[in-house]
């Protein structure tokens, strides 16, 4: 903080300086109506000249960023109304959303006739990729499991493996079933799942 030293703790508590360290705190913050309301209450701020000079140009920036934070979850909204939100003209709205959109900040169209901005959204699209995308790797891993792998046989393989796996008369395959049969008659496992 600038007013730690000991050179400047006096200038502290002068209202100028005070004003100019709000003015610059709601700046930071982007608060857009703290910067206005110091900008009303302190007009004696824009007695000095540096000031003077380089306000408008200032709380120009300040209220385009007012404008974008406000219409970020919109994708369409009455310029009256974002005016009344920022307590500033429809005609600045107008001039600030011009050049949002010639700048490439928003992707959107100002409709004159009925005060209206309607944003065209990229979320859908990139949506649409996203559900492509994750429905071509589903499709890839079923041919993987299903058709490629060793986990899950189609009935020709099952018999052929059963046939290959015969220990003493009995085939693997009836006695894994038998043996399921039997926990599932002390309510281990369901039977259906042996069937």
């Amino acid at each position: 903080n600038p007013f730690d030293s000991q050179e400047t703790k006096p200038y502290k508590s002068d209202p100028r300086i005070s004003a100019m360290t709000e003015l610059v705190d709601a700046y930071q913050r982007d608060d857009v109506h703290a910067y206005e309301k110091v900008l009303q209450g302190h007009q004696d701020i824009l007695d000095d000249p540096f000031i003077a000079e380089n306000i408008d140009e200032v709380t120009r920036n300040m209220r385009t960023k007012g404008v974008l934070k406000l219409i970020a979850p919109y994708t369409r909204m009455k310029l009256g109304w974002i005016g009344k939100q920022l307590k500033i003209s429809q005609l600045e709205v107008q001039d600030i959303l011009g050049f949002l959109i010639v700048d490439g900040k928003i992707n959107g169209t100002v409709n004159q006739q009925d005060g209206i901005l309607e944003i065209a959204s990229d979320a859908d699209i990139e949506r649409i990729q996203a559900m492509s995308s994750l429905s071509a790797s589903i499709s890839e891993l079923f041919g993987a499991v299903f058709n490629d792998g060793d986990g899950f046989r189609s009935k020709e393989r099952d018999a052929s493996f059963e046939q290959s796996m015969d220990f003493q008369g009995l085939s693997m395959g009836k006695a894994l079933r038998g043996a399921g049969q039997q926990r599932a008659k002390k309510g281990k496992i369901p039977s259906a799942m042996w069937a």
